[in-house]
């Protein structure tokens, strides 16, 4: 089973965690965001507010990005209760799909991205990339399935 990423403002819109997961069929959902449980692999909040504060000051640049990415991989990839929450969700992802949230839209330009990415190079197993609309939703058996928003 892969892992799929998204946002909170998706699961909003559709309905919730509960309903998506459901349509995921076997899923574990993560808020990777500060203070919902999953702080190892939260961006260190000094790290988060400098980039944030870049972005603010000069604009959107690769290369405040690129050195945001470069810096949340290393906090993760040397931080033992990052690298152990990885590999029990690498384990749960071999029975069930993961689903991984945070409060960014834009997947490109967000850890949990880079989390999903991190996960599968570390251990082998399969990112799927972003729940987007209904086209990305996935079955059980791994065909495209309708979303049900009602």
């Amino acid at each position: 089973m892969p892992i799929f990423t998204t946002y909170l403002g998706f699961l909003n819109k559709h309905g919730g965690a509960d309903k998506l997961a459901q349509r995921l069929g076997s899923c574990f959902v993560y808020y990777v965001m500060r203070d919902r449980g999953n702080n190892q692999v939260a961006p260190a909040e000094m790290m988060l507010k400098a980039f944030k504060k870049l972005l603010q000051l000069y604009g959107d640049k690769e290369e405040f990005w690129k050195q945001y990415e470069e810096n949340y991989l290393i906090q993760i990839g040397l931080d033992n209760k990052a690298l152990v929450w990885m590999e029990k969700r690498a384990q749960e992802a071999r029975v069930g799909n993961i689903l991984l949230v945070c409060f960014e839209k834009n997947a490109q330009r967000c850890h949990r991205r880079l989390l999903a990415e991190e996960i599968a190079r570390r251990f082998g197993v399969e990112y799927k990339g972003e729940v987007e609309e209904p086209a990305h939703i996935y079955s059980l058996d791994g065909k495209p399935d309708k979303f049900d928003y009602q």
